[in-house]
């Protein structure tokens, strides 16, 4: 891809449009959920037909390379003449459009004003990624809140100036949900980006600061917190009906004792249409077949919102694309965010999204790999994983010699072992790339990526490269049997995965 032709637009605000008389209220004011494009038509439809406006509208050879999270206290790489880290860029640099999520904070920092915390990467970091051929970001994420708003802002302005485009995050929930536009020599492509945040989700102590990083809504002109776009979620933990029942009597023996006190603090009843689901102590629990399963609810408002904004983003483009950063677990029992199965509620969203315009679905923030699965002809990735995972660079605002007798790289590098950060789960990726011809997706090839499986030196740890061959079979050969489940046939050729979609038998099938 030419980025030189590329132009970046972001007219994505509503407001701006309504100025300039380009608004058109459209009759399908509510998202449709899990019909095809095609399945809702209001009377008199006229030009705006969602049979025709919920299709890809490019015809020519089209390519997307995604790739997962981008983040750290990253140096620029691209400037490395490493040729299995070129050979990765130059994939994502030929493609019309290069796809990430930009994990961290990015300011100039010897002048940046905000709180220091958390992830926090220099200004040339924006560039270093334009540098990589990436295009488009996703900056919804739990590293969205780390240095505060001025760090949400800084990062905003910087890829602003690098010419990256971002959604995901704005002045208020509005902005953060609304689409972000990337005018293409080919056509005008839009990224909604999200974050699904758990309420009281087990294991997972910081669901209630990823709230307070979820943005508010303004009232008219007036008001509306700065923040990221959130999908909420409520989380059940899944126990058999014995198991229930016996929850069930502690819950009525704790609801019978209200009477002991003059102010209570009642339990919540079950409702009678819903009697296999009750709340515990903080904790939900339902009705299942596997004890220690997890399951989850999606916000009924947030998830119409989002259906709406990608419904919304596909009229005015003509490629769509929708972001998710998910880290949930399918299970108690594993470690968060190192799931390699996909949490049923994602499965529900990726096809409601497809089905209210997506063209294609990106999974990031687990920090494992997920499957792939292609959805009426359109790609889902579950999880992509790490790309840039670039934790221990030199660059930052601690002291060089810290007290004590370990060097900070030593101390950085034992704090991310401590995390499991460097687990050899965290070091496969993958670099995806979708082709598309007429308007609609032929094959998808995946190639592995390499963080830093095996022992390297903590200076190159982190930086994408390409595996040897028996890395790469090692992943491909994983992708394959997450990808099976559903129904994705991936065969390994010369080292890279390849998925060939097969055309439609008629106009309305495009799954495969």
């Amino acid at each position: 891809m030419s980025t030189a032709s590329t132009l970046v637009w972001t007219f994505s605000r509503l407001s701006v449009l309504a100025a300039a008389g380009l608004v058109i209220a459209s009759p399908w004011s509510q998202p449709v959920i899990g019909e095809g494009a095609g399945a809702a038509q209001a009377p008199n439809a006229g030009r705006l037909d969602p049979a025709r406006e919920l299709v890809m509208k490019i015809d020519a050879p089209f390519t997307l390379a995604a790739v997962g999270d981008v983040f750290g206290a990253m140096a620029p790489i691209t400037p490395l003449q490493e040729p299995r880290l070129q050979s990765l860029l130059k994939i994502i640099r030929d493609a019309d459009v290069g796809f990430a999520n930009a994990e961290s904070s990015i300011a100039d920092l010897p002048r940046f004003t905000g709180p220091f915390g958390g992830l926090l990467a220099p200004k040339q970091a924006a560039a270093d990624m334009k540098a990589m051929g990436i295009t488009v970001v996703n900056r919804a994420n739990n590293h969205t809140g780390d240095n505060g708003d001025e760090g949400m802002f800084s990062t905003n302005a910087l890829l602003d100036e690098a010419g990256v485009v971002h959604a995901g995050t704005g002045r208020n929930l509005e902005e953060a949900r609304d689409a972000a536009y990337l005018v293409t020599p080919k056509g005008r492509v839009g990224l909604v980006g999200l974050m699904p945040i758990s309420e009281g989700a087990p294991g997972d102590n910081q669901g209630y600061s990823f709230l307070r990083t979820a943005a508010t809504s303004r009232s008219g002109n007036m008001g509306g917190r700065p923040g990221l776009n959130p999908l909420r979620l409520t989380t059940y933990n899944i126990v058999t009906a014995d198991e229930f029942q016996a929850l069930k009597k502690i819950h009525d023996a704790v609801l019978a004792r209200r009477g002991e006190v003059s102010v209570p603090i009642a339990l919540p009843a079950e409702r009678a249409d819903r009697a296999d689901r009750l709340e515990l102590f903080g904790k939900n629990y339902r009705i299942g077949p596997r004890t220690g399963d997890l399951r989850y609810e999606m916000n009924a408002s947030d998830l119409r919102e989002n259906l709406r904004s990608i419904r919304n983003g596909k009229f005015f483009s003509d490629f769509m694309m929708v972001a998710v950063h998910a880290h949930q677990n399918s299970y108690e029992f594993q470690r968060y965010s190192f799931d390699n199965d996909v949490p049923d509620f994602l499965v529900e969203f990726a096809h409601a999204a497809i089905d209210n315009g997506a063209d294609a679905f990106l999974g990031q923030g687990v920090h494992t790999l997920r499957g792939i699965e292609i959805y009426k002809g359109k790609p889902i990735f579950y999880g992509l994983s790490n790309f840039a995972f670039y934790m221990n660079s030199p660059v930052g605002g601690e002291q060089a010699n810290p007290p004590g007798d370990l060097t900070r790289a030593e101390r950085n590098q034992a704090n991310i072992d401590r995390l499991l950060l460097s687990h050899q789960d965290n070091m496969e990726a993958l670099l995806a790339v979708s082709r598309f011809e007429r308007g609609r997706l032929v094959e998808v090839r995946v190639h592995p990526v390499d963080v830093g499986k095996g022992l390297r030196p903590i200076s190159k740890i982190g930086i994408p490269m390409m595996p040897t061959p028996e890395v790469a079979r090692e992943i491909l050969e994983k992708v394959q049997r997450l990808s099976k489940p559903f129904g994705t046939n991936m065969t390994i050729e010369n080292g890279v995965g390849v998925i060939r979609v097969a055309a439609p038998q008629n106009s309305t099938a495009g799954a495969q």
